[in-house]
Parts: C-alpha cells; sequence; structure tokens
C-alpha cells in the first residue's frame, strides 16, 4: 500500500503564476579526478534528503490543488551525449514532470567535455583538468532563483564531501521550504493602507490603468517577423572580469545601480531596434518589467527560507531619448531614480494592493506588453560557491520557458566569480534570432560606449 502523503499547503497564486514555466538551469564544474556517474548519483540522493523543495510534488484535495512531500524517494537523472547545449535547454523547457508522483526536478549531464568552456580568471587547470557540463532542469511552481542559485551551491558542495570521501548527514536539512504567507500578509496590510488613503489609492490605480491600451512597440513595429509555433531561443553573452569590474566601478561613480544602469543599457538597444525599422521619435515610452525577491520585504533573516517567493511584475516606464550621445549617465539616473522609488514604495505589492479595489476582468491585459523583462540576482558566487579541494564551480547559466506567455523576451542576468552573465530567452513568435542577437549585440555595444 502507498505510504499515506504529508500535504504542505493549497498552491498559491504565486506558484500557479509560475507553474506555466520551466527553467532551466546550466552548471559548469571541473574536478580533480574524473567525475563518475555513480558520484553524481550518490551526491543527487544527498541532495534530495537534504533539501526539501526537491522532495514535493502536486496533488489533488478536496477538488484543489495542493503541494504535498512525494510518497517515495525518486530522481530523474541521465547521461547524455551527441546533443548540442541548445537542444539541451529546449528538452528541458519543455520537460514533462510527473506532476502528482514527482520528482519536479531533473539533472542531466553531458558526457562530453565542454567545446570551449567559460574559465574565471585565475582557474588552476592544470589541478582541476576534468570539465564537465551539468543541467538542472526545476518546475518554476515550486521554486525561484534564489533557492535555485542555492540548490546549486548544495550539490557543488556535497559533490566536494562525495569525492572527497567524507561522510554526509542526511537529517541535516539544507534550508527551509515555506510558503508565501509572509508576503500575504504584508499584501493585507497594503490594502488596509490603501483602504485608509483614498489619495494614495487613486495615484497608484491611475499609474495602472495608464498602461491600458498600451501594447508593446516591438511587438506592434516588428510584425510578421516570428515563428508560427511558439518555442523558446536563448543567447548567452559573458562579460570578462575586466570589464565586469569596470562597469561596476563606472555605475558606483555615477551614482546608479548595475540593475539600475542595465535597464537604461536595455531601453536604449529596444530604441535602437525599432529605430532600425522605422519608427522614428524624438523620445520613447520604454517599459520594463521586473521580477522581485519577495523576501526583500519579510525582514529579517530570509536565508533559509526555500520556494517560489516572487513578487507581481514591476513596471518601468523610462522615457527614453533617441540620441543618447553624452547623456546616458543621466539617462540611467532617472531610471534609478523610479526603480529606487518603486522599490522603497513596495511598488509590486502596492500595485497588487491597488487591484484589490479595481474591476477583476478588465477589457485589456497589460501584463506582457512590456518590451523586456529582466531578472537580476546580483552576484551569486555566495550562493554557488566556488568549490573546493575536489570541486570547483565555473561557471553558471539560467534560463527560462518564454514559449508560453505572449512576450518577446527576457534578460537573466548575474555575476558569477567576477564575470557578468547575460541570458536572453525570448519567444519565437514575436522575436527571430537575428533580432535577439541585434538586441544583445547593441546592449553591450552601449555597455562598452559607457565605461
Amino acid at each position: 500500500m502507498e505510504p499515506e502523503a504529508k500535504w504542505l499547503w493549497k498552491t498559491t497564486q504565486t506558484e500557479d503564476f509560475y507553474a506555466t514555466y520551466t527553467i532551466s538551469y546550466q552548471l559548469t564544474l571541473a574536478t580533480r579526478e574524473p567525475l563518475l556517474k555513480e558520484h553524481l548519483l550518490q551526491a543527487l540522493a544527498h541532495l534530495s534528503r537534504k533539501v526539501p523543495l526537491l522532495r514535493v510534488c502536486f496533488g489533488r484535495r478536496n477538488g484543489e490543488v495542493w503541494i504535498r512531500e512525494m510518497a517515495e524517494e525518486a530522481l530523474d537523472f541521465e547521461v547524455v551525449s551527441n546533443v548540442t547545449i541548445q537542444d539541451l535547454h529546449k528538452s528541458l523547457q519543455t520537460y514533462r514532470y510527473d506532476l502528482e508522483k514527482g520528482p519536479l526536478w531533473c539533472v542531466k549531464l553531458l558526457s562530453e567535455p565542454p567545446s570551449s568552456p567559460e574559465v574565471p580568471a585565475g582557474f588552476d587547470a592544470s589541478k582541476f583538468c576534468h570539465m564537465y557540463t551539468l543541467f538542472l532542469g526545476l518546475h518554476h511552481g515550486i521554486t525561484d532563483g534564489n533557492s535555485n542559485m542555492r540548490i546549486c551551491g548544495f550539490l557543488v558542495q556535497i559533490l566536494e564531501s562525495v569525492m572527497g570521501k567524507k561522510a554526509i548527514d542526511d537529517a541535516e536539512q539544507l534550508g527551509v521550504y515555506v510558503s508565501d504567507e509572509k508576503t500575504r500578509r504584508l499584501l493585507e496590510d497594503y490594502v488596509a493602507s490603501l483602504e485608509a488613503d483614498p489619495e494614495l489609492r487613486r495615484k497608484v490605480m491611475d499609474e495602472i490603468q495608464s498602461r491600458y491600451g498600451k501594447y508593446s512597440l516591438l511587438k506592434s513595429t516588428y510584425k510578421g517577423v516570428g515563428e508560427k509555433v511558439p518555442r523558446t531561443g536563448v543567447l548567452e553573452k559573458n562579460l570578462d572580469s575586466d570589464s565586469t569590474i569596470a562597469f561596476i566601478k563606472r555605475c558606483r561613480a555615477e551614482g546608479v545601480t548595475v540593475n539600475s544602469a542595465f535597464i537604461a543599457l536595455s531601453s536604449v538597444a529596444v530604441v535602437d531596434l525599432l529605430v532600425d525599422q522605422g519608427l522614428e521619435q524624438d523620445t520613447y515610452d520604454i517599459r520594463s518589467d521586473h521580477v522581485l525577491n519577495a523576501r526583500r520585504y519579510w525582514g529579517g533573516d530570509t536565508s533559509q527560507y526555500l520556494g517560489c517567493h516572487l513578487l507581481p511584475l514591476l513596471p518601468v516606464v523610462a522615457k527614453t531619448p533617441r540620441n543618447i550621445e553624452g547623456k546616458f549617465w543621466d539617462f540611467a539616473r532617472s531610471v534609478h531614480q523610479d526603480i529606487l522609488r518603486k522599490l522603497n514604495e513596495g511598488g509590486p505589492l502596492l500595485e497588487e494592493a491597488a487591484k484589490h479595489f479595481m474591476a477583476a476582468k478588465p477589457d485589456f491585459d497589460p501584463t506582457f506588453q512590456y518590451e523586456f523583462c529582466v531578472t537580476n540576482m546580483g552576484n551569486v558566487t555566495g550562493l554557488v560557491t566556488e568549490g573546493g579541494d575536489h570541486v570547483q564551480a565555473l561557471h553558471v547559466v539560467r534560463t527560462v520557458a518564454m514559449n508560453t506567455v505572449p512576450c518577446t523576451w527576457s534578460i537573466l542576468l548575474h555575476t558569477f566569480r567576477n564575470r557578468m552573465i547575460f541570458a536572453l530567452t525570448y519567444n519565437t513568435s514575436f522575436v527571430n534570432s537575428e533580432m535577439a542577437n541585434r538586441f544583445c549585440n547593441r546592449i553591450f555595444q552601449r555597455l562598452q560606449e559607457s565605461l
């Protein structure tokens, strides 16, 4: 008889929203000794036993979808060969998980060593001469970028112990899997504050309604360029350590965050594409949306909390000039001030609370009418770790499936071991590969001009 499942909680609005997405992570490792299949199987078994969110699945309870613990331990691991990195990402972005049995994650090991691996400065390839590429697929409904980067770090450290023949205590759990109860309570507070402040309520509602009827300029300008059947395209570009450090220093000197500067760069690159297609204006309202970690508003130490803890997308509209020459950092500061204001006032929570006072189903849904979406995790070196005496983590890339939503592209940005890593995922029904390459090249061209 199958063991009785432990029910955790009914799926939340956040978990339901992100359940349409599938995540694919690419982790490059280097080891002193050859990495055997047995090493990985042992490490993944420990990982599953020590990380609670890797032991959950979905189930129906009283007609509703709940998250529950898996009835039995199971791993989804495969060694693959003769496939490209693009093909692996594609397969994981359309991966079919056994939702009611689990696991809701999988791991693929590419048997061939990377042909041209991304290697951090100062890495000693003579000591760690065996290189491998791991691919982690995850169901977005149970996890987020913060949790995923931690999971990559847990795997690196467990593999270090396995290859170093150190004892591993499976009873010691790595992190705590929680629902977004803290975020929901915060949202209730924001609803109450808007109830008590009609002027603020009107201001936030006006800002939301200002986006109604405004379609993406890219989708309106570039018509008929995509494929009939949508899929997710992936383009990766990295900044060397010297340029990364120089860019970070310049941002600090100009009084803006790297995130704000990159949003400004991306906004300018969108304008470049619009001008290329013949849409000529003095300025353009470039809307970008931003995925934020809800933990930032929880207070206290949130480092142990795992799960899908993302806020509703935060829209930012930047009035972007066509001619940016000599004015880029002034423009970046204006972007920074707008984002900082929205972050300080709890923008995503404030907007979500305001919807409580608005029509449930407006005639026009502006959710995906942005020009680009950004998920910036900052420096993830501490989360992924650099490794140890037996295993080194060299490179990490994250992608997300975009073919299930009617949007253009999403920028996934982070820094690892002093290098900025940029992944552009795009919906091929709206964006073709030539556009994606041009957009990416313009961003980095503008970045070099800003140094």
